[in-house]
């Protein structure tokens, strides 16, 4: 039965702990470099310490070097690599091809969605490659996943949570045209939440300015079930520049969601890892940062995701404005608005407005600041104050269920450990205590020493006495004995994680014979590895060349003439000129409309 592996992200060891600790069966994080988000780096020391905390659970920890590499760090990416297969890693991540043409450790290999894996007929090679996992491109329909992964025969994981790239991942080179900084370098500056004009060819502003290229975020929470029936087995949470309470959020409604769904499927799935997580609060993602939640293309149905009134959080709806005054406004809302809290709302300019609540009675909010609101306004709260007090102070924990059994063998007592997944533990006690005067109160005795975890990872369930003879026992040789059990079980649990064999890897042609720009290749394994693979490398990473004249700097699912109401394949389509350009600063982009894939693509105009 496949498992269903909860995969969440790790900023740092504190959020690696926190992830973990609400039910991630997996993590994914930086190291010291070549990670795709920069901000995100680890010391080894640091990654080794996660994988101590993490391999207890028997839940992974996968390190990110989902960068493009230049030829001078081609050693050092190799170097590194072993280095954190020797700490206890459990997989890389990788983007660039050359770690498929170097010497590389015995560990499982990712392909980071930075590969633009959109493709059966190139993700059918993968696993010749070394590659055990595919990461789809977050635009793929349940459809498209189902395809892939009856064609492929691969381990897929799939983005269900977090912020959302407007362009194919790995295919994105705005950033870099604009400011030198490369997304496929980990240095995205995020020019899809700048504020564009839009204009026709003769630079006419055709509609006011805005965030024309910022998406909701993706929330696929309603559809876990589904995406695993259709063979994703791993579950992906976006987020690894966010703090330990969104994590702790987040992390916690995806775990109720699939043990739910592993519960009830009736042994169709089973979990990633040990440990049952022992809730002590209830999440909820609308309380944490998003800018509004989409599906993102995964029934297959093109819906507006566009949030182009700003790139910052909304939060959750409360409801609208009934009352309005010089001094005050009230919400028409059945939650309790509370001082701290954050309100944000559109205003009558088509803006993002918002203030901080400091005084409030009965959803009246007192006004301390000029605002432009009015009647009916819908408004939302992006900063719950009383939900992040509780997650500051929450105390949820994650335990592995054992028993322990007492058993009689040769003149001494054994101690049997069980726990949930069937791994076991002896301890064998020699003694010489006196036999119990009061049997029962020596089994009480004995039962409630051995029933202590305290700070464990584990929670004992249940004691069995199976002994012909009882004898009092002091209570610190009983905590001895269970200590020294607990511990032996530590250890045989992070001894015994469950082992990988890589895949052979064979040398097959491809289905394309040459490859642009958009191989990003960017030093000579990576081209060495498509030459042997019958591919002719024509131009290398735009990070090399820097040469961007006529080329597209993104291509997106995403369609802006969709979302402003003028879908070229609809009568709707003359309410904008044919053509139309992004303006930002001194730079213009020219919008191309592939109607034919329902794609649109931006290439970069001369400067005005």
């Amino acid at each position: 039965m496949p498992a269903l592996e909860l995969l969440a992200p790790a900023k740092n060891v504190l959020m690696a702990r926190a992830a973990i600790n609400h039910g991630a069966d997996a993590v994914y994080m930086g190291c010291s470099a070549f990670g795709a988000r920069q901000n995100a780096c680890n010391t080894l020391s640091s990654f080794e310490e996660v994988v101590q905390y993490a391999h207890q659970y028997h839940a992974k920890v996968y390190a990110t070097l989902n960068t493009i590499l230049y030829d001078h760090e081609l050693e050092q990416a190799r170097k590194l690599a072993y280095d954190l297969y020797n700490i206890g890693a459990d997989a890389l991540i990788i983007q660039d091809t050359a770690l498929l043409n170097t010497d590389m450790p015995p560990i499982a290999l990712h392909a980071s969605t930075q590969m633009h894996n959109t493709d059966a007929d190139k993700i059918k090679h993968y696993r010749q490659w070394g590659i055990s996992r595919v990461i789809l491109a977050r635009e793929l329909s349940l459809e498209q996943i189902q395809h892939i992964k009856n064609t492929c025969g691969i381990d897929v994981e799939c983005f269900v949570h977090g912020s959302l790239c407007v362009c194919y991942s790995g295919q994105c080179y705005m950033s870099h045209y604009i400011g030198d900084r490369s997304a496929n370098r980990g240095a995205c500056a995020q020019p899809c939440r700048l504020e564009y004009d839009i204009t026709d060819k003769n630079h006419k502003l055709l509609l006011p300015s805005a965030h024309y290229l910022s998406l909701k975020d993706m929330c696929r929470l309603p559809y876990l079930a589904a995406m695993a029936a259709v063979g994703v087995t791993s579950f992906k949470i976006e987020g690894r520049l966010k703090d330990e309470y969104y994590v702790a959020n987040v992390v916690s409604a995806y775990r109720r969601q699939l043990d739910s769904i592993i519960d009830h499927s009736q042994g169709a799935y089973s979990h990633a890892s040990l440990g049952k997580v022992y809730f002590d609060f209830i999440p909820d993602v609308e309380k944490t940062f998003n800018r509004g939640y989409t599906d993102y293309y995964l029934q297959g149905e093109r819906t507006s995701i566009g949030h182009n009134i700003s790139p910052k959080s909304m939060g959750k709806y409360l409801g609208t404005v009934d009352v309005v005054s010089n001094e005050k406004f009230h919400i028409d809302t059945p939650v309790t608005i509370v001082n701290g809290d954050g309100l944000c709302w559109v205003n009558n300019m088509g803006r993002l407005e918002g203030m901080s609540v400091n005084s409030v009675q009965n959803n009246e909010v007192r006004i301390t600041k000029d605002i432009n609101i009015s009647k009916g306004t819908p408004i939302y709260r992006n900063y719950d104050n009383s939900f992040t007090a509780l997650l500051k102070k929450e105390n949820t924990t994650r335990k592995i269920r054992v028993r322990i059994a007492v058993q009689a063998v040769n003149n001494m007592w054994q101690l049997l450990l069980t726990d949930e997944a069937g791994y076991t533990s002896r301890l064998n006690v020699p003694f010489n205590y006196d036999e119990a005067k009061n049997a029962d109160m020596a089994r009480r005795n004995i039962v409630g020493q051995l029933s202590k975890s305290g700070n464990s990872v584990f929670h004992v369930e249940q004691v069995d006495v199976q002994v012909p003879k009882l004898y009092f026992i002091p209570a610190s040789s009983l905590n001895t004995m269970r200590r020294t059990l607990l511990d032996m079980h530590t250890q045989q649990l992070m001894h015994n994680m469950p082992s990988y064999t890589p895949p052979s890897v064979r040398v097959e042609p491809l289905n394309v014979s040459v490859a642009d720009y958009k191989a990003n290749v960017s030093n000579h394994l990576a081209r060495e590895f498509y030459e042997k693979h019958g591919v002719k490398v024509l131009e290398p990473a735009i990070e090399c060349s820097r040469k961007s004249e006529n080329k597209e700097l993104m291509r997106t699912k995403y369609c802006i003439r969709y979302e402003l109401g003028a879908c070229m394949k609809t009568p709707q389509a003359d309410k904008l000129p044919h053509e139309l350009y992004l303006h930002y600063a001194q730079y213009v982009f020219a919008l191309h409309f592939d109607c034919q894939h329902c794609e649109m693509y931006i290439t970069a105009c001369n400067s005005q």
